[in-house]
């Protein structure tokens, strides 16, 4: 595996692992980190025994956002923010395209493009301490409201980019920007037990899946509808679909059906 100075990476029980670790910026996204981060990704794309991928800081912060020295000018100089943009196209354009189910863990704040950073995953868990705000107008920039509305509708979104202002974890929650809570301490086990119930069915299935939710999301009823079905159909015709109902009907017969598996009364 290629080696990384600012990412800790693994993979476990089918989820790699994917841990900032900048802490003298507090994980803040400059010009390395996005590239480390990229390069991870691809290392997965086509690896089978990644199903899916966890985003992870750690138990105190995700990510601070962009690194200061960018937004300053002083790295590399300001002629170069043109240059860190497009690298961060590249990697948003990765996250958001991954063709593999994406989690991210979030702790403490996360301002700016750090939560940014977490919209671009498909799922988010977070502590109970985190926070969240679309921070870059109180510093005359804009927010990514394409992440923000995606996921908690035009009104809220548009509240958080015209403002600025920062919200709790729990009405994060409340609205749709976080999938699930965790006890402070607790938001990496409860991100990767997730994570780990997504790549339970496979990489060749969760990569469907992903490929569906990327592409019906755009589509009209009809079309979404049209294009399932032949997905299904796909599907249907693969060994891992005979093998796993037969599994299944066998666990049906002894009232252990999986449909009902993780049920929460």
């Amino acid at each position: 595996m290629d080696q990384f100075k600012f990412l800790i990476l693994s993979i476990e029980d089918g989820v790699g692992i994917i841990q900032l670790n900048h802490p003298e910026k507090r994980n803040a996204l400059g010009w390395e980190l996005h590239d480390e981060i990229i390069r991870a990704l691809a290392l997965w794309v086509e690896d089978d025994k990644v199903a899916a991928v966890l985003f992870v800081g750690n138990e105190e912060y995700f990510c601070s956002g962009w690194a200061l020295d960018i937004l300053k000018g002083t790295d590399k100089g300001g002629n170069e923010r043109t240059k860190f943009v497009d690298l961060a196209y590249k990697l948003m354009i990765t996250i958001y395209d991954y063709r593999k189910p994406t989690v991210a863990a979030v702790a403490g704040t996360a301002p700016g493009y750090g939560m940014d950073l977490a919209n671009m995953c498909d799922v988010t868990v977070a502590s109970e301490n985190a926070r969240f705000g679309s921070t870059q107008v109180k510093y005359a920039m804009n927010g990514f409201y394409f992440g923000m509305v995606r996921k908690i509708g035009p009104q809220k979104a548009r509240r958080m980019l015209f403002t600025g202002d920062p919200i709790s974890a729990q009405e994060a929650y409340r609205v749709g920007l976080v999938d699930e809570l965790a006890p402070v301490g607790k938001v990496r086990d409860t991100a990767l037990r997730l994570a780990k119930h997504i790549a339970e069915a496979g990489p060749e299935m969760t990569t469907v899946l992903k490929e569906v939710a990327l592409r019906a999301n755009n589509m009209d009823h009809v079309g979404a509808t049209a294009y399932e079905l032949r997905v299904t159909a796909d599907l249907v015709q693969r060994s891992q679909f005979t093998r796993m109902i037969h599994e299944g009907v066998e666990r049906m017969k002894n009232k252990k059906s999986r449909a009902t598996e993780r049920l929460k009364l």
